[in-house]
């Protein structure tokens, strides 16, 4: 950089000629300055990382082929997990694989598959035993149950006449079948109470003493008639844990 700036000394500068010679001189400095390796400062890449960078690729397209699979299996089984439930479904549905309720001859426990929230009736024979499904089946229930709050209906003078639970889950009315039930209303609806399904979206509970279920059975059969999904228009009792049919609100017609 010297040799640079030598050439715009005083002395050089002093007179017309001296310029002229200075600032050729000066232009073949600028000119040598430029072309010189030493000056340019151009970057060197390592070797060994050329290796490695080299080595770190080869092994990625080694070894995506035998990773994505894998991957993409894993994520295919576990959206599409096939859990076990039951479904109160009417007898005219035809479920493959169903068991009677005691006492009715138009209600069944249907079993189905659920997978994303949707249902597919389970072929017969199944794969398991039907008390190893019914099983599976409750404890899916329960857990549809904590995601429910019931709505409670009253009378003119603000007592509890019926209590109203839904849910979206096709599985929802399985939580009849949960252990317990009926006393989670005890307080409210006094023991021994009676349910009403008319649809796969809803459930109707109702005391069993001082209830004026007529008042009940014109709305209920509306709900069941006008449903995609029907169920029945039957009351249910409980009798050690399992459903009983005890009234047809369609015979009241």
């Amino acid at each position: 950089m010297c040799g640079v700036l030598e050439c715009w000394s005083v002395r050089a500068l002093g007179n017309h000629s001296n310029r002229s010679s200075a600032v050729a001189g000066c232009k073949s400095n600028i000119a040598r300055y430029s072309e010189s390796p030493a000056r340019h400062h151009s970057p060197r890449q390592d070797s060994r990382t050329r290796t490695t960078t080299g080595t770190r690729t080869k092994c990625l397209v080694r070894i995506a082929p035998l990773v994505l699979p894998i991957l993409l299996s894993l994520a295919l089984s576990g959206s599409a997990l096939a859990e076990p439930v039951i479904i109160l479904d009417p007898y005219f549905y035809r479920t493959p694989v169903s068991e009677a309720i005691d006492g009715s001859n138009k209600t069944v426990l249907g079993y189905y598959d659920e997978t994303d929230g949707k249902v597919t009736p389970l072929s017969s024979p199944p794969r398991l035993t039907i008390s190893e499904l019914h099983t599976l089946a409750v404890a899916y229930a329960q857990s549809i149950l904590k995601q429910t709050s019931p709505k409670f209906i009253r009378d003119r003078h603000g007592v509890i006449v019926a209590i109203r639970i839904e849910s979206q889950d096709p599985a929802f009315s399985s939580v009849l079948l949960t252990p317990g039930f009926a006393d989670r209303f005890a307080n409210l609806l006094g023991k021994d109470c009676l349910v009403c399904v008319p649809n796969r979206q809803a459930v109707f509970l109702f005391p069993r003493l001082g209830s004026n279920m007529e008042q009940f059975s014109i709305p209920l059969r509306g709900i069941y008639h006008n449903s995609v999904w029907p169920v029945s228009t039957e009351l249910f009792e409980w009798r050690d844990g399992a459903l009983h049919s005890v009234r047809d609100f369609e015979l009241d017609r």
